[in-house]
């Protein structure tokens, strides 16, 4: 025996009333019949194939936080029964009719009453909903524009900046894009009922394929950002876990508070504490979950201490990353007794690298140099000048002034030094370098293995 209720995704936008329509009444030639909706789903029961008719109508009125049905709607629902309409479900101002009669008489006659209820109830629905997250990239994506121009390659370099960026955009044009379309719409319907005509008919193939493309581009940010947060990625995924349980805990809230309740303002109220309660949770969730999380998964660190003389004691992490260049490789003797460590920090994407490397002697009475050098690197010309500029303006405000040098014993095209410091910056067709710690001998070296 199969199952006996299915649910579908509400993929159609509010007004998109016949599309709507039509879909029902293909579920019910293939025995299924509308019994409930909320704001995500459609929940089909199971019965015998059989042809119906089904209308999307609107009641602006009325609201998903009302606990039972407000007299008005009741009263619209007894005339629809009148005329052959059994009301089939609701879902705040949204009704969905069912009509057993072949040809029965059409619930909305009036196309200028009818357009006004649906410019009533998409402003209560779809135009603020969507307004609202249009403010989403309004606010993230100058903050990104800011994190760019302070680091143009670091910032290109990082799947989660440009996976932000792409989703922050997909979000501006997908809202923008349909916010636009339904403006369009009731200008048309608006000129058409003005000339003795109906409603027109909304871009439903445009709006699902878009919607379609809007999930998959949500997919696509959400793998990338999980791919490239290796240290994070267990507590990437439980923030997730923790926003899903979330989503489907207020649908549950919502439903008890509307049958507990006697009225629209109890409902209102309890659910506002719930998404009070719900965002200390999520905030509480990322303070008191990452720490143990990351202990969990991270490998032990090896720890060196050191002991002064005077008794104390200065405790470090000792890293074993491979590096590019080491010490070793610019010719100095590197013993046990220095207890050196080597890290490495790389961030890769698509359009950029940038690699942060440093060999130091963790004991404090080794005479070997602290090794710290960057490699950024990205095949766009126009990025790596942003680069080198940012990075040459750091230095404008130093107590050494920046000298450019003559770049051609390193083999760049420009190179420029810190007065007094062995500091080397260096400019390449298609990265830029950084060397701290070491003499020209060596630092002409290092550039050409980082080469």
């Amino acid at each position: 025996m199969g199952r006996e209720i299915k649910r579908q995704v509400s993929w159609f936008q509010v007004d998109d009333t016949d599309a709507m329509a039509r879909h029902m009444e293909k579920m019910a030639e293939k025995g299924w019949l509308l019994d409930e909706v909320d704001n995500w789903f459609w929940h089909f029961r199971r019965s015998d194939p059989v042809k119906v008719k089904y209308a999307v109508t609107y009641f602006p009125d009325a609201s998903v936080f009302d606990p039972a049905m407000p007299e008005g709607q009741e009263t619209y629902a007894d005339y629809c029964a009148a005329a052959g309409w059994e009301l089939a479900a609701a879902y705040g101002p949204v009704q969905y009719f069912r009509a057993a009669r072949e040809n029965p008489l059409p619930i909305e006659t009036d196309e200028t009453v009818k357009l006004d209820a649906v410019r009533r109830t998409m402003r209560k629905t779809f135009v603020r909903s969507y307004g609202l997250l249009l403010l989403l990239p309004a606010v993230c994506l100058p903050l990104m524009a800011g994190l760019f121009w302070d680091g143009p390659v670091a910032f290109c370099s990082q799947f989660y900046n440009l996976a932000s960026v792409v989703l922050m955009a997909g979000i501006l044009l997908f809202c923008g894009g349909l916010l636009l379309d339904y403006l369009v719409w009731v200008l048309r319907s608006k000129r058409s009922i003005d000339r003795g005509g109906r409603c027109v008919k909304p871009h439903t193939k445009a709006r699902l394929w878009s919607s379609g493309a809007m999930m998959a581009l949500c997919a696509a940010a959400v793998a990338a950002i999980a791919l490239q947060a290796e240290g994070m990625r267990n507590y990437f995924f439980v923030q997730l876990a923790v926003y899903a349980g979330i989503m489907f805990l207020g649908r549950w809230v919502l439903r008890k508070l509307k049958g507990r309740s006697e009225n629209k303002s109890s409902v209102v109220a309890g659910y506002l504490c719930f998404a009070v309660a719900a965002g200390i949770l999520v905030s509480a969730a990322g303070a008191f979950l990452y720490p143990p999380l990351a202990r969990l998964f991270q490998e032990p660190e090896e720890k060196y201490t050191y002991t002064t003389p005077g008794g104390g004691s200065i405790t470090w992490t000792v890293y074993h990353d491979e590096l590019p260049v080491t010490l070793e490789d610019l010719g100095f003797r590197v013993s046990e007794e220095d207890h050196c460590s080597y890290r490495a920090e790389v961030e890769r994407s698509p359009l950029a690298s940038v690699g942060k490397y440093r060999q130091e002697a963790l004991h404090l009475d080794s005479g070997l140099p602290d090794l710290t050098y960057r490699v950024y690197e990205t095949p766009w010309p126009w990025l790596l000048e942003q680069c080198w500029e940012q990075l040459l303006e750091e230095e404008r405000d130093s107590p050494f002034p920046l000298e450019e040098i003559d770049p051609t014993p390193w083999g760049a095209i420009q190179a420029c030094q810190p007065e007094d410091l062995d500091v080397y910056y260096l400019l390449y067709p298609n990265r830029v370098v950084l060397i701290r710690g070491v003499e020209m001998e060596q630092s002409v070296v290092a550039a050409g293995m980082l080469a």
